[in-house]
């Protein structure tokens, strides 16, 4: 899910402890301990902890055995999808973890070379395809792809292969993915990001980062130290919780258990509209905690608050998305233009062994 809205998921975590909530409002009632008026923030800080420290740090650790860097000037997309061919194949005949690197393709400070790269599990093979060049808004400047005979690279695989992440890469603007190959049974897994939700997405690692919470409060004299720890490990566990709805996981238990586990594949963690149905939740489980354990200005029951200002609100904004929205997340226009050039090329050269036989 998006950074804001692991946000006010580990802020609203926070709210549902009334201590956490009177130490929040301490200023504005006047109270001993304004000192802690910042608590429920901690919460929020630590929700976006575990993407920080993979995107800010971890990615700069995840050294590759295999870079694919095209040449800006004459991208071959064949000698692309060998150099990932053969790393597959690697894999496959070793058994060895391998990880390989794609770059970006920056033309000048505001153009970059699109190209899409495919895993086929049904025909085991991989696919590079050349697009069109984009500026850094994404935005492509048409007739500017490559003639067909230089746009796609296919190479065939000697062994079976799975890919997990379920859709084609789309590489353009400031950085490329990476991948991790691994063997497994009778396949080699194609893992997307592998240094992303690894140790970083561990509860065990939650614990851990939320000690120097504890310890620096409780040398600080802080009354309710012991809370601020609390929170942080509670805002740092939504998040981790959160991300086992999508398809990635995380590695839960990590260090003792360092495989990445599966997530539930509820949906897509970038769906605009999961991420303002947990922020609107968020918002208002916070709203109303924070006026149970305060004002009081709100009179009706929990369950009653539910229904009227969840549920509901949410069961008619899913109708509506349903009735006027399509159902499927939609293709990206590259990628649809992707499958369309790599089903050109096998169509040609279909042809060609057509004619060579007559």
């Amino acid at each position: 899910m998006k950074g804001i809205t692991h946000f006010l998921s580990g802020l609203a975590m926070g709210s549902f402890i009334p201590p956490a909530v009177r130490a929040a409002t301490a200023t504005r009632l006047g109270l001993p301990g304004a000192e802690a008026s910042m608590i429920l923030v901690l919460g929020g800080l630590y929700g976006i902890m575990p993407d920080t420290l993979d995107f800010k740090l971890g990615q700069f650790f995840s050294v590759p055995d295999y870079e694919v860097e095209p040449d800006p000037n004459d991208p071959d997309p064949q000698k692309m999808a060998e150099i990932l061919g053969k790393a597959i194949d690697e894999v496959w005949e070793t058994g060895e973890y391998k990880k390989i690197q794609f770059y970006p393709i920056q033309l000048a400070s505001n153009l970059w070379r699109q190209y899409v790269i495919k895993f086929d599990g049904e025909n085991n093979e991989v696919s590079i395809v050349i697009n069109e060049i984009v500026t850094t808004s994404q935005i492509p400047i048409p007739g500017t792809e490559p003639p067909d005979n230089k746009r796609v690279g296919v190479y065939k695989l000697k062994g079976k292969l799975l890919e997990t992440h379920g859709r084609p890469s789309v590489v353009d603007i400031m950085s490329g993915p990476q991948f991790g190959l691994r063997k497994e049974k009778d396949y080699v897994v194609v893992e997307f990001l592998p240094w992303h939700r690894t140790w970083s997405h561990s509860y065990i690692m939650g614990l851990f980062l939320s000690l120097p919470i504890f310890l620096i409060t409780w040398l600080l004299n802080f009354k309710i130290w012991w809370l601020y720890g609390l929170i942080s490990l509670a805002g740092f566990a939504v998040h981790i919780t959160e991300d086992l709805t999508g398809h990635m996981g995380g590695a839960l238990l990590w260090p003792f258990f360092k495989r990445r586990t599966d997530g539930l594949g509820f949906f897509s963690a970038s769906d605009p509209n999961i991420n303002l149905t947990v922020s609107y939740i968020a918002i208002a489980l916070t709203v109303f905690n924070l006026d149970r354990f305060t004002t009081h200005l709100i009179k009706i029951p929990f369950i009653l608050f539910l229904l009227l200002f969840i549920i509901v609100p949410l069961i008619l904004y899913w109708i509506l998305i349903r009735k006027f929205l399509p159902q499927k997340e939609p293709v990206k226009p590259s990628t649809l233009k992707a499958e369309q050039a790599i089903e050109a090329l096998k169509y040609r050269l279909q042809n060609e062994e057509l004619m060579f036989e007559d």
